[in-house]
């Protein structure tokens, strides 16, 4: 990818790329659009995939651009539209408030450690305070029309939820669980293995006579929690590692598991409770599935909206 500011590929940036109604996309915008999703890819694939991937990448990223540029013509210049038998308005321009643009600024400020953290992000990828200021403002009117035209008009009813619950009541059944608490002791090396497995076997060994597992937590764990006298919370079957759900969840209220090795070290468990695997009722899932329905259904709408945005447009790729 060329880089910003090159002299010898200045040409190339102000090629236009794609024309889109009265407005163009030039290779420069192209450039910008593409440059975190490269370091991503980047990231993720080998030099030869990510080569032989970047022309679809750069078709992908294109279209992106194209329907941004779409959506902010319609919310500053928005089409008249039917809004009744016969009778035609136009919707109101959507603004952004200066405010609103800056307190997503600061919001993605806060997420890195240091100012100076902040500005080699905004370098690598190629962007100004403005420009970001100006690509958080696009956004966030984005974001309104996309209300104002698609999410404002979706509506869920009771008996989809309740179909959709019945057809996939498979989904909603809660797992297994036990509250637990643990001890870790962490080898520091491989050769310090069997000390740490002896040190596990000796703790389990004083439990088995009675010693308080919170009391040995924090006197000799190596865990996170173990100021807390190694208490975890509720851990569900299905989400741990294999070693350690073959063990816990044979295990009853007030049981103490052998001790078990993981890549981590030795662990040992004291289950506090446990709850058993049941089937959620509707009630207690009824808003995860309008959720659901709504983020269907809002996806379908926006196909439409913008396959339609598009055929009422003058686009042309380069």
């Amino acid at each position: 990818m060329p880089a910003r500011g090159d002299p010898s590929s200045t040409a190339d940036q102000n090629k236009i790329v794609a024309v889109v109604n009265d407005e163009v996309i030039t290779q420069a915008e192209l450039h910008r659009a593409l440059v975190p999703v490269y370091l991503q890819m980047q990231a993720a694939l080998a030099p030869e995939d990510l080569s032989k991937q970047m022309d679809e990448i750069q078709k992908k990223v294109l279209d992106q651009l194209i329907d941004e540029h779409l959506m902010l013509q319609e919310a500053r210049h928005p089409r008249p539209v039917e809004v009744g038998k016969g009778k035609i308005g136009t919707p109101p321009v959507i603004g952004t408030e200066p405010a609103e643009v800056e307190e997503m600024f600061k919001n993605t400020q806060a997420r890195f450690d240091s100012p100076e953290d902040f500005q080699q992000a905004l370098q690598e990828q190629g962007l100004t305070v403005e420009e970001l200021r100006t690509r958080f403002r696009d956004q966030i009117t984005i974001q309104k029309l996309i209300g104002r035209e698609i999410r404002s008009r979706l509506t869920i009813s009771p008996s989809e939820m309740t179909a959709y619950y019945e057809t996939h009541k498979k989904d909603f059944i809660t797992p297994q669980a036990a509250e637990v608490s643990t001890i870790l002791i962490r080898p520091k090396d491989n050769l310090d293995l069997p000390r740490a497995y002896a040190q596990a076997q000796d703790l389990h060994r004083q439990l088995e006579q009675g010693a308080d597992f919170h009391d040995l937590a924090r006197r000799f764990s190596d865990g996170f929690n173990a100021s807390k006298g190694g208490r975890v919370g509720l851990l569900a079957k299905g989400k741990n590692r294999k070693e350690i759900d073959n063990v816990l969840f044979d295990l009853k209220a007030g049981q103490i598991s052998p001790v078990i090795k993981t890549p981590n070290g030795f662990h040992l468990f004291l289950v506090e409770s446990t709850r058993p695997a049941h089937q959620a009722e509707l009630s207690e899932v009824q808003s995860e599935i309008q959720d659901l329905l709504m983020n269907q259904q809002g996806a379908a709408r926006y196909g439409e909206w913008m396959k339609k945005l598009r055929a009422d447009s003058y686009i042309s790729v380069k």
